[in-house]
């Protein structure tokens, strides 16, 4: 039997760096966030779409980017992510949910459907996509857990859901290795600031095809061939972690790469 699975793009228009980030056109055509939307419509396992953001009036106009691009659009809590998930995935009766945030405009959409095939497949919780750039992979949960994440934090801290669901000693966690694309997770393809938005539409302007079919392989190619700036991340500083606190970006992915041994392995690709 299928397993009903819905795209959750998380986003919303407040943002301190590059306000309105999600609405700042990537190409002529498309917003960041329209963008996203019309390459999750190629992934065939995908049920439905919804834009899921605030009831604050100050994101009202993605109502109108949901009509559009002629998606769901579920309006909850400012704060707990986890709840907007919940609530779609109950009212659509759902048995996965995946999380993608709205500032990952270059998801790799072409390895979602197989994605979500190895999460059904082998019972997963939590499932995702590594050895990729920071902003390249969504996130698959099976929707039961996520509920029972939702009872064991605080909600309102759940913007850092990733460091509650991928905890392979508690859920059952999958990581997919990518055959074809070489090691790259010292990238950075999401948006931030005002920087990583003229990296983003540097890497278009260097693409022949159609916009919405950049693949991930394409656009490792084209940061590697055109020295596109502000790609590459400094291994320097802090990462911001929940309730204020900071831990040094060694210490951050010394604690990924634990939870990566510690979960099942999959490859996509010969």
């Amino acid at each position: 039997m299928n397993k009903k699975t819905i795209a959750c793009v998380v986003a919303r228009t407040v943002s301190t760096r590059l306000p309105l980030k999600v609405l700042r056109n990537v190409i002529d055509e498309y917003s960041m966030l329209d963008f996203m939307l019309q390459r999750l419509k190629l992934v065939k396992n995908i049920d439905d779409i919804y834009i899921c953001t605030s009831d604050e009036m100050v994101d009202d106009i993605l109502e109108d980017v949901a009509v559009k691009n002629k998606v769901k659009i579920y309006r909850g809590s400012p704060d707990a992510v986890i709840e907007r998930l919940i609530s779609v995935g109950n009212f659509e009766n759902v048995d996965n949910v995946i999380r993608i945030t709205g500032d990952n405009v270059f998801t790799s959409y072409e390895y979602l459907e197989e994605q979500i095939k190895i999460h059904n497949q082998n019972e997963l919780d939590y499932t995702r996509i590594i050895n990729v750039p920071i902003g390249a992979t969504a996130e698959v949960m099976k929707l039961e857990a996520v509920k029972e994440c939702y009872d064991l934090i605080d909600p309102a801290i759940s913007e850092y859901l990733l460091l509650y669901m991928f905890k392979p000693e508690h859920y059952k966690c999958g990581v997919i290795k990518l055959n074809e694309i070489p090691k790259s997770s010292n990238y950075t393809v999401t948006v931030d600031t005002k920087e990583d938005l003229n990296r983003t539409k540097n890497i278009f302007k260097y693409f022949k095809g159609n916009p919405l079919t950049i693949a991930l392989k394409d656009i490792i190619e084209i940061i590697d061939t055109h020295n596109i700036e502000n790609s590459k991340i400094e291994f320097a500083g802090n990462v911001k972690m929940p309730y204020g606190k900071e831990i040094t970006f060694e210490e951050f992915q010394s604690d990924m790469n634990n939870r990566i041994n510690n979960s099942l392995q999959f490859t996509i690709g010969a």
